[in-house]
């Protein structure tokens, strides 16, 4: 996970990741990331290669054509959400994703994110629906 700040972990000090994410395929991955790919995976194979063949052969094409459709859907669906940079507009116009990942100081701010101001990258974010 992204921390935004260094924790304590059972004593150890643990530190943010040194480089920014920009998406969904910034390495490393997140193991909800592997777990999700798996999933689906192991199900596609299932329901195509185990399930819909033991249908009856009147119900096995339309078995196909709308389980086909949903599985489409939702992969193509889950490769958008995987492609997008989920920063604020003004984030992405600032910020440099080679730069090291800045370390969040709660002793001089409470919240990362204060007033529309993000402490962290040091750019004023809009609302979440002002860009809809």
């Amino acid at each position: 996970a992204v921390l935004p700040e260094a924790v304590l972990n059972n004593g150890d000090l643990v530190l943010p990741p040194r480089i920014s994410r920009v998406n969904g395929w910034s390495l490393p991955l997140h193991y909800f990331q592997v777990v999700t790919w798996a999933v689906f995976l192991g199900l596609s194979s299932a329901t195509f290669g185990i399930f819909i063949p033991l249908l009856p052969r009147v119900w096995k094409y339309i078995a196909y054509v709308v389980t086909g459709g949903i599985f489409f859907f939702h992969l193509v669906v889950h490769l958008i959400a995987s492609c997008i940079d989920p920063a604020d507009f003004n984030v992405r116009l600032m910020k440099n994703y080679s730069q090291p990942m800045p370390i969040f100081d709660r002793s001089k701010h409470a919240h990362v994110i204060q007033n529309q101001f993000c402490h962290l990258c040091k750019v004023t974010v809009g609302q979440e629906d002002d860009h809809l």
